[in-house]
C-alpha cells in the first residue's frame, strides 16, 4: 500500500543528514518524494519482514514515497508496470544518487521578452534554420510566465497586470481584449518549433498569433512563432534546478557514436559532465530547456567527446556558436581569474568551469556572503557537493576537490 505522507520538512532532515554533502544547498525541492537513481543493483523487497523479490537494475529510477524503521517503501517501474516494493536505507543510502526528480520545464518561470514572428507559413523544419536577420517581428510584448505544472503555464502582462485569457473563454465573452483578470486566466502550452516557440491554448489547441486585422488572436495557424528572451538570469527560489547526469530518464544514454561497447560506462551518467555543466549554465541564463541528448549528439558528431575521457574545452565555444540563438546564449571568452569571474557573473554571465577530472557550472555570486552558486551534475563526497546547488567560497575553489582551474562564460543575446 503506498503512503505518500512525507513532508517538506522530513525531505531537508533527509538530504542534511547525508554525510557526502559539505555545503548549504541552494535551493530545496518542494516535492514530498525522494527521487534517486539505482547506481548499482538494488534488492527489492516485497515488505519490511525481508521477503526479497527483485533486483531492480542499475541506471533505473526509483521514488520513495514512505517509510518504515530501517525501511523505505518505493516505486518504481517494473514489467508489469508501475510497482511499489521496500529497500533498506543502508542499501538505498550506498546505492543510489538523489536528484530533483520534479517535471521539468520547458521554460523557467519569471519575465520574457515576448515577439511574435510571422513567418509566412514555413513548415517546423525550416524553422531551425532560419536567421534573425531574414525575419521581422510585429508584435512584441514583455509578460511573466508561471508554471503550473503538466507543461502548462499562465501568461501575464508586465505593463497592465492582465493575463491571457482563454481561447474558448475570449470567444464565448465576444471581447475585445485577449487580456483579463486572474479570475479569467487562461493556460498554455509552450512548444519548441527549431529557433522559436509556438504558444497553444490548451482549451481549444489553436496557437497565438496574428489575424487577418493583424491583432493578436489565437488561431489555427499552427506554424506562428514567438521568440523568447528573459530580462534577467533564472537562479532564484521558484527556478533554480540542477539537470544531473543521473537522471533516470536519461542516465543510460550511451554518449558516443554506434553501439555502447561497455553499458555501465560511457553513458550520460558517468561521461557526460561537460553537457551537463552546459545544459545547467544555459537555463540559469536564458531560462530554456537545452536538451542535453542534442547537445551530446553535437559533440559526438563533431568529435569534441573524447572517448574514456569525456568532453573536449573546445566543445563549449562551439555549442555556443550552434546553439546560440536557439537558446538566447553567447559564448564570452575564458579565463582563469576570480577578479574577472566575479565581473562576468555580476554582469549577469554564467560559467562552466573545470575542477580535476569534472565540468560544473557557476551560476551566481553573493556579494555579502561571499559565496558562488556552483552547481554540480554528478555530486562524489570528495566533492561535498549535492544535486541542489551548493553556494561555495573561492577559498573551496581554490583548493582541493573543486579547485577550479579554468572558467568558460556564456552570456545572454537579445535580437
Amino acid at each position: 500500500m503506498k503512503r505518500l505522507f512525507f513532508l517538506f520538512t522530513f525531505i531537508s532532515l533527509f538530504l542534511s543528514s547525508m554525510p557526502i554533502y559539505a555545503f548549504e544547498h541552494g535551493y530545496e525541492t518542494d516535492s514530498d518524494l525522494i527521487y534517486a537513481l539505482a547506481r548499482n543493483d538494488l534488492a527489492i523487497y516485497d515488505s519490511t519482514d525481508g521477503d526479497f523479490r527483485t533486483y531492480l537494475s542499475a541506471f533505473s529510477g526509483v521514488v520513495v514515497v514512505g517509510s518504515s524503521g530501517s525501511w523505505y517503501e518505493v516505486k518504481y517501474e517494473g514489467d508489469s508496470g508501475t510497482r511499489y516494493g521496500w529497500v533498506t536505507k543502508d542499501d538505498f543510502s550506498s546505492d543510489c544518487l538523489i536528484y530533483d526528480g520534479t517535471e521539468k520545464q520547458i521554460l523557467a518561470n519569471g519575465t520574457y521578452y515576448f515577439r511574435f514572428y510571422d513567418l509566412d507559413n514555413e513548415s517546423e523544419a525550416s524553422l531551425s534554420s532560419i536567421e534573425p536577420t531574414d525575419i521581422w517581428a510585429n508584435i512584441s510584448l514583455t509578460c511573466q510566465i508561471t508554471f503550473l505544472g503538466d507543461d502548462t503555464f499562465q501568461i501575464c502582462r508586465r505593463d497592465t497586470g492582465q493575463y491571457l485569457m482563454s481561447d474558448g473563454l475570449f470567444r464565448s465573452d465576444s471581447s475585445t481584449s485577449l487580456w483579463g483578470s486572474p479570475s479569467k486566466a487562461g493556460t498554455v502550452r509552450f512548444i519548441r518549433k527549431g529557433n522559436y516557440y509556438g504558444i497553444q491554448d490548451t482549451s481549444t489547441n489553436r496557437y497565438l498569433g496574428q489575424n487577418s486585422a493583424g491583432l493578436l488572436a489565437f488561431t489555427n495557424q499552427k506554424e506562428y512563432a514567438w521568440r523568447l528572451n528573459r530580462t534577467r538570469k533564472a537562479i532564484g527560489s521558484s527556478n533554480l534546478r540542477v539537470f544531473v547526469q543521473f537522471d533516470a530518464d536519461w542516465a543510460d544514454v550511451y554518449y558516443g557514436s554506434g553501439k555502447n561497447p561497455d553499458p555501465s560506462t560511457n553513458n550520460f551518467c558517468t561521461s557526460a559532465c561537460g553537457i551537463f555543466a552546459t545544459m545547467n549554465a544555459i537555463y540559469s541564463l536564458t531560462g530554456q530547456y537545452a536538451d542535453p541528448i542534442k547537445l551530446a549528439d553535437y559533440a559526438v558528431q563533431n568529435h569534441y567527446r573524447i572517448e574514456d575521457n569525456g568532453t573536449d574545452s573546445s566543445y563549449f565555444k562551439a555549442a555556443a556558436k550552434k546553439f546560440g540563438y536557439k537558446y538566447g546564449f553567447e559564448y564570452d571568452g575564458s579565463g582563469d581569474s576570480f577578479t574577472q569571474l566575479k565581473e562576468k557573473l555580476a554582469a549577469g554571465d554564467t560559467v562552466i568551469t573545470y575542477v580535476p577530472g569534472h565540468y560544473a557550472a557557476i551560476v551566481d555570486y553573493d556579494e555579502k556572503t561571499k559565496k558562488y552558486l556552483f552547481l554540480d551534475s554528478h555530486y562524489l563526497a570528495k566533492r561535498g557537493t549535492s544535486s541542489f546547488g551548493d553556494w561555495v567560497t573561492e577559498e573551496d575553489l581554490t583548493s582541493g576537490s573543486l579547485y577550479a582551474q579554468m572558467f568558460y562564460y556564456y552570456k545572454a543575446i537579445d535580437y
